[in-house]
């Protein structure tokens, strides 16, 4: 009677992806506490380049949350460092101010902006509204650990723009150099929070309550199915909790760095794989394809931030600890694509031309 009953459960988990309705853009972060510290990883994948850039945002900068009724607006109280999407985002737009989608503060936070066909926004209302284009650097800017950024989301709604036409859905995974974690999620126009150190990987869709529930099933976390290969978001979420769980006992901080990048490669996705089940709007005859455009490893106590452009050979990094985030200093950028770059990167930014 049980091994019916979890056949079917099983049954029902893999109908309910086989027919999922949301598109398969993909990315996949995990975090991980240690004796060496607290770091994190994600991999950005996309069907097509956003050209990144890396950007250093100073304290004092006077931001507005959308373009909308009713704009949360702050003055950003700690300076950091983003990934940013504006190069792609500028045509359709944007400002410099829009587009981050990873990135650590001063105090150590770190965010995570991934993509969630599931997500529901919630409509405008008297909640000051901040869009997810800038919902980054709304964490960033105004909060020093996990604990204040759950505090601070009740005071706002994130809010939906389209970018080239499209409204994308997305969902944020945060972390301090505490270890604590939180998983932010708009579903049916409600915010849903995941609090605490063991919400340490996510990916995209089905929504992460889902993911939880789907884990235990999997050899390693109590069932009996074997690590799955896939791509799509549901077996990199497996995947890359399973591996994260048996990391080794990193020496030190470089070692830790290491680790946890060979674990991110293992849901980095090839250039030109396709998705077990195709784009429905794209038709049966063209399966998606969404690779690996980049990949980041956060040091959050030593605020070092590792990032690999996957067409390049080379790694770079940003020490926080040799920035001035002062304010007037000014907004400056680096092209982290660059394949003459390589190692600290920290001096090569450069002020951001108006």
């Amino acid at each position: 009677m049980i091994k019916v009953t979890i056949r079917r459960v099983l049954l029902i988990i893999s109908l309910l992806l086989l027919f999922w309705p949301f598109k398969l853009y993909a990315c996949s972060r995990v975090a991980w506490n240690t004796e060496q510290g607290v770091f994190a990883a994600r991999s950005m994948d996309w069907g097509h380049s956003f050209e990144d850039i890396l950007y250093i945002n100073p304290r004092g900068m006077k931001m507005i949350g959308e373009d909308g009724h009713n704009p949360a607006k702050w003055t950003s109280k700690y300076g950091s460092v983003v990934q940013s999407i504006i190069p792609y985002a500028r045509q359709y737009g944007f400002s410099n101010n829009d587009g981050a989608t990873d990135g650590i503060n001063e105090k150590g936070l770190t965010a995570h902006i991934l993509y969630l066909g599931a997500t529901g926004y919630a409509k405008p209302n008297n909640t000051p509204g901040v869009s997810y284009m800038r919902w980054l650097r709304f964490i960033l800017d105004n909060h020093a650990t996990v604990a204040d950024a759950v505090i601070g989301m009740k005071n706002i709604r994130i809010s939906p723009v389209k970018i080239g036409g499209e409204v994308l859905g997305a969902h944020m995974a945060i972390e301090d150099p505490s270890g604590d974690s939180a998983i932010f999620e708009i579903i049916d126009g409600k915010l849903v929070v995941h609090h605490g150190k063991k919400f340490s990987v996510m990916t995209n869709d089905p929504p992460y309550g889902w993911q939880l529930q789907n884990l235990p099933f999997y050899q390693g976390f109590g069932g009996l199915k074997s690590v799955p290969g896939g791509i799509d978001g549901a077996d990199r979420f497996v995947r890359l909790s399973y591996y994260q769980h048996n990391l080794p006992k990193p020496a030190n901080d470089i070692q830790a760095v290491a680790y946890l990048l060979s674990a991110i490669r293992t849901v980095a996705v090839p250039f030109g794989a396709p998705y077990s089940r195709p784009n429905q709007e794209e038709g049966p005859e063209e399966p998606a394809t969404y690779p690996t455009w980049w990949l980041s490893v956060i040091d959050l106590k030593r605020r070092i931030y590792y990032f690999n452009w996957v067409k390049n050979p080379n790694i770079v990094w940003v020490d926080l600890h040799g920035i001035d985030f002062s304010k007037g200093t000014g907004k400056r950028v680096a092209d982290p694509k660059n394949p003459q770059l390589v190692g600290d990167i920290t001096k090569v930014f450069q002020p951001l031309k108006k």
